[in-house]
């Protein structure tokens, strides 16, 4: 995406119009409190923001509309916007696809909104659907990466472009930084566009896990408990007369296998004294008390670990109050950074090393101390997880066994009411049938089958939770920036910049310029690169380089650099007519120059694939500066024409 056309519209229908030229570098010239400054929020209101930030007086008492003609590959379009009032918000829209052709005031009519907007730039520019998921621990939200995200990498405005501080715009606003962060890695092609494809197979995965373990388990238990729940019927068969059998089924499978054998044998009467009742009676209390007692022992048990986990976690959490309160009056020092003091008594960790790896030890202690706590937790969880599936099975086969008793009463009472042992049978043997036809139980060929589903299952999503890993996207993400580095170091070397002869690199975690010396790391966020030239280079050669790559690589970035007044550096505070370069020293002079024929060769170099744009003071002689410059605002030329105003 390349900018063709910035408009400006008054109330009774004039246009103002700027012209770009794509695939170039781009020039406007002129002196202070012309509006350059301006241009930047109005491009960002046009290309979805919610306001131009225009400050009160020219801009605001005389712009009705604001537009801009741009393009993608072939694909041409214009995006109006009605100018809202001082410090108010707009969505509205006007979006029109295919023409180049400038609309006049009448013609402009709001057709969509910002989101509308913002989605269609995203994918016409490429933008797949992605997403961004937070590790472990990490309380904000998923974040997925659109198109304004994008434009983090396409302007550098007045206050950040010699800003040590910042590297890419707007990282010092409301959570930017931590949205760059996220969605770098996106922009630099390392976070693959199948990414969110496998999150989401990796979710459909554990839905399956999940599915067939609780099928698998379900199974389980119905073999497991098969027995208690069958123990009742064995019990009023033999009581009945209709097994006489003393083998007891040690699982589901050979206790459905015996009632089978009762309901498909030839039945016959028997007399009620070849049933021995009291003995079955005796054989069922005694089992009951065996498992009252194992019910009590359990229990025991969970409320044993339930304490235990309530002991660990409170420890845990009072060793992580004691950390975070550390850390919240700045107890723990980078020890990164050799300058780095004290907050209490202000001497300098090299000063005082022993103290401070004193502190980093402890601290350390107490960061393995939570990690232990912490790893107890799963442990506890599953321990108490299976006694709780022990109680069940035994609750169950108490109810049972109660359940068995109360039938052998009953049987007694129906075997004295009716006066005959034949309609005894028969009532067992009805409840029989009815039990085996509502139970079903899988066969051990189908458990296999279950176990090796799960199994097979569980391997391709830790196959998948490997490759989603974030170690591995930070390896990808620094394998990226280092041939984003090599083109980086060659620019800045081509100056030469400060501390660039070893290589230079952008910390995509600090988000700052860092400079590798013999020395060790020199950060530009922490004073160890200075001088405003330096500031100013490292913006231009990380932008350059990284745009660099973006149109290789191509990723879904737009085409072009916006940059308000690179020379600023050299320029004096004092300076009495904008773009004398008389005011300048030679070697500021020449500095400003450099900066600008960088610009200009990585322009050319990139034959047409991104255009930047330039507003300054300067204005040089040479003859590829001035067929760079697109407007001189001078002698009353500004970006608000001066008959608007008058």
């Amino acid at each position: 995406m390349q900018l063709d056309a910035l408009l400006l519209y008054n109330a009774d229908g004039r246009i103002r119009e700027i012209r770009f030229r794509p695939g170039t570098l781009n020039i406007i010239t002129g002196e202070s409190g012309t509006g350059k400054t301006s241009i930047i929020g109005i491009l960002r209101f046009l290309l979805g923001g919610d306001s131009p930030n225009a400050p009160l007086g020219p801009i605001q008492n005389t712009v009705a509309w604001y537009g801009l003609l741009a393009h993608v590959g072939d694909t041409s379009f214009f995006i109006g916007r009605p100018a809202p009032p001082h410090g108010v918000s707009s969505s509205q829209v006007m979006l029109t696809i295919g023409s180049l052709e400038v609309p006049t005031l009448a013609e402009l009519v709001v057709n969509a909104n910002t989101t509308d907007l913002l989605d269609y730039l995203g994918g016409l520019i490429g933008i797949e659907e992605n997403l961004h998921v937070p590790g472990e621990g990490q309380t904000r939200r998923a974040l997925a990466a659109n198109f304004k995200h994008a434009l983090y990498y396409c302007f550098q405005g007045q206050g950040e472009i010699a800003n040590p501080d910042l590297l890419f715009h707007r990282q010092n606003r409301d959570y930017q930084k931590q949205a760059i962060r996220d969605t770098f890695p996106y922009f630099l092609g390392a976070q693959g566009a199948d990414t969110l494809r496998k999150r989401e197979k990796l979710t459909e995965l554990r839905r399956d896990i999940r599915r067939h373990t609780r099928k698998l388990d379900e199974a389980r238990d119905a073999r497991e408990l098969g027995v208690g729940r069958a123990a009742g019927l064995i019990a009023d068969a033999r009581a009945s007369g209709l097994l006489s059998s003393d083998v007891v089924p040690s699982d589901a499978g050979e206790a459905f296998e015996l009632l089978s054998r009762v309901l498909n044998a030839v039945p016959s009467i028997s007399d009620a004294d070849d049933v021995d009742d009291q003995a079955e009676t005796e054989r069922l209390l005694a089992r009951r008390v065996a498992l009252r007692d194992s019910l009590r022992e359990i229990n025991d048990k969970i409320r044993g670990l339930e304490e235990f986990a309530r002991v660990d976690t409170e420890y845990g959490a009072e060793l992580n109050e004691h950390r975070v309160r550390l850390a919240s009056i700045g107890l723990i020092p980078d020890s990164n950074d050799p300058d780095a003091a004290c907050p209490i008594c202000q001497r300098t960790l090299a000063e005082d090393a022993d103290t401070h790896g004193a502190i980093r030890n402890s601290l350390g202690r107490v960061a393995r101390r939570i990690e232990l706590t912490q790893r107890d937790q799963p442990r506890i969880s599953e321990a108490r997880t299976e006694l709780v599936q022990d109680r069940n099975r035994t609750r169950a086969e108490l109810v049972d066994v109660d359940g068995a008793l109360d039938e052998l009463a009953l049987t007694d009472d129906a075997r004295a009411a009716a006066g005959k042992f034949w309609d005894q049978q028969s009532f067992v043997r009805g409840r029989i049938a009815q039990h085996l036809e509502t139970t079903s139980l899988e066969r051990d060929d189908t458990m296999s089958a279950l176990q090796e589903q799960v199994a097979t299952l569980n391997d391709q999503a830790e196959l998948l939770t490997e490759e989603l890993d974030p170690d591995a996207l930070r390896s990808a993400v620094d394998s990226v920036l280092n041939i984003v580095s090599r083109r980086m170091t060659r620019l800045a070397q081509a100056f030469p910049l400060e501390h660039s002869e070893h290589g230079v690199r952008i910390d995509p975690y600090r988000l700052t310029v860092v400079a590798d010396t013999l020395h060790g790391p020199a950060y530009m966020d922490a004073g160890a690169i200075g001088s405003g030239m330096s500031w100013v280079g490292y913006h231009l050669t990380a932008y350059l380089a990284l745009h660099g790559y973006f149109v290789e690589a191509s990723r879904p970035v737009p085409r072009f650099i916006v940059l308000d007044q690179p020379s600023q550096a050299f320029f004096p505070r004092d300076r009495k007519t904008g773009g004398d370069l008389d005011e300048l020293s030679d070697n500021d002079r020449d500095n400003t120059r450099n900066l600008y024929r960088m610009m200009y060769d990585v322009a050319s170099e990139l034959d047409g694939e991104l255009q930047i744009i330039a507003f300054d003071h300067a204005d040089f002689s040479d003859p590829w500066y001035q067929r760079s410059i697109i407007e001189t605002w001078r002698d009353g030329t500004a970006l608000i024409p001066r008959e608007w105003i008058e």
